[in-house]
């Protein structure tokens, strides 16, 4: 039987300072202030992340989340439910930050209100100055796609994280809508090395996504750094071959490096 442990990313915070769900990168739980088994511990983090993303679920919506289409009786999920509650413990008050189902008043499962998560957190700060644009990811991430700014990691098995792909999916467009409007507006302010860290951040997220790719060659093209540009449009082609066996570039982005790409002259 592994020795409890606590996951390697909680912090040692102060009694009372409330989880956070950070669910942009590799799934992690920081502050979680009670121990848990080690092979215990991805059902927890999958419980929590679940709950963050749909407060007020009940039995039944937990159990297709995180038992898709197994038999799930009252003993295990209870016992899942129970080591996740100690795992992430109380605040200074002695509340649980995971409260049993007959304190949240409709037998239904939630955590407490101070439990945070990064990606709420985004959304928050990017609505007043973010507006959502048109654009979205050219094509959907394979799974949690997260990183430094925006990289879920793809889940170990098939069926876990199944319920996530409409939130990753949400994700992904967000994080590139972001990229692509932070990185032409310092562009246009002729911040190109802000242009050339916003746009990527995106590409963390979306890696294949050629709008994203465009805001690049721009930014190396206005530097005046066509090496720069080189590489970085021959880093789109491998891209573009590593996918489903090949596939083109876009006419638009094509159409954009011969213009920015300078001509070869041929001597004769």
């Amino acid at each position: 039987m592994p020795a409890p442990t606590r996951a390697a990313d909680d912090a040692d915070g102060p009694v009372g300072s409330a989880p956070m769900v950070l669910l942009l990168g590799r799934v992690v739980i920081e502050g979680a202030a009670g121990r848990i088994d080690s092979n215990r511990q991805s059902a927890a983090v999958e419980l929590v992340s679940y709950l963050v993303l749909n407060p007020g679920a009940d039995h039944h919506a937990i159990d297709d989340a995180l038992w898709p289409g197994r038999l799930v009786n009252k003993q295990m999920r209870s016992a899942v439910i129970s080591r996740t509650r100690s795992w992430l413990g109380k605040d200074a008050d002695g509340e649980a930050y995971f409260p049993r189902v007959q304190d949240t008043g409709d037998s239904r499962y939630r955590l407490d209100q101070s439990v945070t998560c990064d990606w709420k957190v985004f959304r928050t700060s990017r609505a007043p100055a973010w507006p959502a644009t048109t654009r979205t990811a050219s094509s959907p991430c394979a799974g949690p796609s997260r990183s430094s700014a925006a990289d879920p990691s793809p889940p170990s098995t098939p069926q876990r994280y199944a319920w996530a792909e409409p939130a990753i999916q949400e994700m992904v467009s967000a994080i590139t809508d972001v990229a692509y409007e932070l990185s032409t507006r310092r562009r246009e302010a002729a911040d190109y090395a802000g242009a050339l860290w916003a746009a990527p951040q995106g590409l963390l997220a979306a890696e294949e996504n050629e709008l994203l790719h465009r805001q690049v060659f721009l930014a190396h093209h206005a530097a005046g750094d066509v090496d720069a540009l080189r590489e970085a449009a021959a880093r789109l082609a491998r891209i573009n071959e590593g996918l489903g066996g090949g596939v083109d570039m876009e006419a638009e982005t094509a159409q954009l490096l011969s213009t920015l790409l300078p001509k070869t002259v041929i001597r004769r």
